[in-house]
């Protein structure tokens, strides 16, 4: 890559942080960061350009000339590295070594000049944690960190109030996820929390910055929510972007944030930005993957607790699992359970039960509304491009879809999966122009032959038909890459906006390509933010746009459409 052209991406504004070194030089020129204030540098310029820089690669060290270096060096053919010395931030391309910037100049245009300020430069957690699985009486959190191995606790308390209770102590390990759960709390509370640090061969610890969440709200209450699908981060996904969208979620502090999947992509992209349809040949590469989503994701995590939905290019497909189990399919799975929390069933989460149990598609209630995430692709078994009727949520997670409905008396019912069932094209596009065919509606792609009776004897009726039976309010399906907001038969089927678009202006292609005929159709890129009072929903549509994307009329963070359903 030349030179110039890297120049040029990585353009730096002026900044300076005074340091100080033993030997008493101040300035930039003298600055000599700690390890870990390094490594924070390096991951945050990694998760910009991870196809230079793909996050995996440790930090190492050596003395040269007096000075410590840290670096990371990168396989593949760019021969890529970072490196600090002599207050500098480096970069490598073949075999030149090149320093780019002062290190607090990187430092500004990388993390806002926090990276070299931050907690991990003293030692606190500098890994990330992911909240999830919340409930009435508990929150589990999952910590990473590459390079940090130690002991970590929570300090936690009432929102307002000390900190004052303690979780047990778990051990960290570098490189190694790690979960804690807190429990005992009260339904229907906001508690803040701190993380307590203690790095290895220490003896003190180091709390971190104050961070909260939120427990499950009682019947009655009002919440917010928020949706997205299809980050994808591939040659069409611009990382500033989906980052941007990332902080505006955060700004609403939502109770949780909805992921619609096609995230981690490990059936089509091993590499996120790549341009190659690549697919991970080994645990070790989906993994990878899975470690830089998660960076994405830190944006939100630790305030936010987040729930996964699987897409088809997740790797979670019926028809790339094995009798023996070494396949994409099952890597992807324990990835996923093992760098996320993936709701457990039994007590407040219902879903897939046994010892197999991937956390895959799962329900609960959350004040006056019931939540169902599905999982529309382990259980097929056909590729794309095949028999609709090939597509299926099987019949364990047809008959739970089916009791969980029938069972709850909530006044909104939401349903979340990545794609309808079957869909249109051998491609599972589409919303209500979808909502017809195979399992979803019943009838053959002739648009005339309803095959569900012999298609699945046994089963009650097409999903659809469950959803108008058992009032379903919102289906939310991504897939599609765009906003579409529709009906049918009193029920609203929302395409949710990709939230790392590239291309901001092609809703009017993709809705024509992808079979939309009606609705509100809006162009990427974006968010959707849901709140819920006991009598009515609003839904808005919450636009991302990057600085430079600006002007009078496209402000990121504004409201592009909004609408309301009443309490039935």
């Amino acid at each position: 890559m030349p030179r110039l052209y890297f120049i040029i991406l990585l353009l730096f504004s002026s900044h300076t942080l005074l340091a100080q070194t033993p030997s008493g030089c101040r300035g930039s020129p003298c600055l000599q960061p700690a390890v870990m204030q390094a490594a924070t540098l390096f991951d945050r310029i990694e998760n910009l350009y991870p196809q230079f820089f793909f996050p995996g690669a440790p930090t190492q060290s050596l003395w040269l000339d007096g000075s410590e270096v840290f670096f990371r060096q990168y396989p593949g053919e760019g021969g890529w590295g970072l490196a600090t010395w002599q207050g500098g931030l480096w970069y490598r391309s073949a075999d030149q070594w090149i320093r780019f910037s002062a290190l607090d100049e990187g430092d500004q245009q990388f993390c806002g000049g926090r990276c070299l300020l931050s907690p991990a430069a003293n030692g606190a957690f500098a890994g990330s944690v992911v909240l999830g699985a919340p409930t009435d009486s508990g929150i589990v959190l999952n910590f990473y960190a590459k390079e940090q191995s130690g002991i970590l606790r929570v300090e936690y308390g009432k929102r307002g109030q000390a900190a004052g209770e303690s979780s047990a102590s778990v051990l960290l390990t570098a490189g190694q996820p790690v979960t804690l759960s807190l429990g005992g709390l009260e339904a229907n509370t906001a508690y803040n929390y701190r993380v307590l640090f203690q790095p290895q061969g220490h003896a003190w610890e180091v709390a971190s910055d104050m961070h909260g969440f939120h427990t499950a709200r009682s019947p009655g209450s009002s919440f917010t929510f928020t949706v997205q699908a299809d980050s994808h981060m591939d040659e069409n996904s611009v990382v500033r972007m989906y980052q941007r969208t990332l902080a505006n979620v955060l700004e609403a502090q939502p109770d949780f944030h909805v992921d619609l999947g096609d995230t981690f992509m490990t059936e089509k992209h091993q590499a996120p930005l790549s341009l190659s349809s690549a697919p991970a040949t080994n645990s070790a590469a989906v993994e990878q993957r899975y470690v830089y989503e998660r960076g994405n994701f830190a944006t939100i995590t630790a305030d936010v607790p987040l729930f996964l939905a699987n897409g088809n290019h997740e790797g979670e497909l019926g028809w790339l699992k094995t009798t023996a189990g070494n396949d994409i399919a099952n890597w992807a799975a324990q990835a996923r359970q093992r760098y996320f929390v993936a709701p457990p069933s039994g007590g407040f989460y219902s879903g897939e039960g046994g010892n197999s149990a991937r956390g895959a598609w799962y329900a609960w209630h959350w004040g006056s509304a019931l939540f169902v995430v599905l999982d529309p692709y382990w259980y097929s078994g056909r590729t794309k491009g095949g028999d609709g009727w090939s597509m299926t949520l099987g019949a364990q997670q047809y008959a739970w879809l089916e009791a969980t409905l029938a069972g709850s008396s909530a006044p909104f019912k939401f349903v979340f999966l990545h794609s309808l069932v079957g869909g249109l094209d051998g491609q599972m596009r589409g919303g209500v122009e979808a909502a017809r065919f195979f399992e979803w509606g019943g009838y053959d792609s002739d648009n005339t032959t309803r095959s569900f009776p012999i298609k699945r004897p046994g089963w009650t009726a097409p999903i659809h038909d469950l959803f108008v039976r058992h009032g379903v309010s919102v289906v939310f399906h991504g897939h599609d890459h765009l906003y579409v907001q529709q009906e049918l038969d009193g029920i609203v089927y929302q395409e949710v906006p990709q939230p790392s678009a590239l291309n901001t202006n092609n809703a009017a292609n993709l809705a024509r390509e992808y079979h939309y005929d009606s609705g509100v159709v809006l162009s990427s890129a974006g968010h959707l933010r849901v709140t819920v009072t006991p009598n009515d929903v609003t839904a808005e549509y919450v636009r991302t746009w990057l600085p430079e994307q600006e002007t009078s009329q496209r402000r990121n963070g504004q409201i592009d459409h909004r609408w309301v359903i009443k309490r039935r």
